[in-house]
């Protein structure tokens, strides 16, 4: 179903209805819907925890997937009170179409951001692929935001389940939005962290990772050294697929890297 979206933009309710699911910490909370097509934050809500994560899902929708709540079971791993909010794209369209279809999720999903971050003391932003490129178009607006190979230029890729991305948007929206975040976090000495994770000897992600100029890479060697308090990093895996943070939970090392990113705002 997904796909068909993608391709013709026709709408399926089923798809829609689960944009967003919405998982306080405290059972007691019945704020909010646990999942719909939008989900407004609530001003009232006295169950808040501190610490809000939001996971952009990603590229496993295009390979027949249905993941709706992307990394939940991640989430579990650590030992941290915190609402999580699961945010999908029905019309793999990058979160640039929004609901209504009309084309305006970035406006959108940034507006969300910063009314979240109104409301949360920390607002966590990960995802991967198609996901982690809507994680660093608001990465300025987030306390910690964590991407795992973004797409930045979609005409660099091999899929048609773009071609209407590119359509409606010259190819550079992505890239432009995202090196104004992070030329943003860098030079006005905010207190937003943002770590990019690569596939190093994966040549089309090495490709995106190109055009960003005023990088920070670092090679990776070890979590002890990922404890990074703010600016933007871009971290070099040893790994040739763009499924990188699959990779990285067969080796074992995902949620201990994820763990030391969070540590940072301890």
């Amino acid at each position: 179903m997904r796909k068909m979206v993608a391709l013709t933009s026709i709408k399926f309710p089923l798809l829609e209805q689960y944009r967003q699911t919405y998982n306080p910490a405290n059972p007691q909370c019945r704020c909010h819907p646990h999942h719909a097509t939008i989900i407004e934050p609530r001003n009232d809500c006295f169950h808040r925890s501190e610490t809000l994560f939001i996971s952009f899902a990603g590229g496993a929708l295009l390979v027949g997937g249905f993941t709706l709540t992307e990394w939940k079971s991640t989430f579990t791993k650590f030992n941290l009170q915190a609402d999580t909010l699961f945010l999908t794209d029905p019309a793999q369209s990058f979160y640039l179409q929004d609901s209504t279809y009309s084309w305006q999720g970035l406006k959108y999903y940034r507006s969300l951001i910063q009314k979240y971050s109104k409301l949360y003391k920390h607002v966590i932003l990960i995802g991967a692929s198609m996901g982690a490129s809507m994680v660093c178009m608001c990465s300025d607006l987030a306390t910690l935001s964590i991407a795992f190979n973004p797409i930045l230029d979609p005409s660099l890729t091999s899929s048609v389940m773009y071609y209407r991305t590119l359509q409606r948007y010259p190819k550079t929206i992505i890239l432009k939005q995202v090196q104004t975040n992070i030329d943003k976090i860098m030079n006005e000495n905010q207190q937003s962290i943002l770590h990019v994770h690569w596939s190093e000897k994966s040549p089309s992600d090495i490709i995106q990772l190109k055009l960003i100029s005023n990088q920070n890479v670092i090679y990776f060697t070890d979590v002890d050294k990922c404890n990074k308090r703010k600016g933007v990093y871009f971290w070099l895996h040893d790994c040739n697929t763009h499924v990188l943070p699959q990779d990285l939970k067969r080796r074992g090392i995902l949620t201990q890297i994820l763990q030391h990113h969070l540590n940072a705002l301890v």
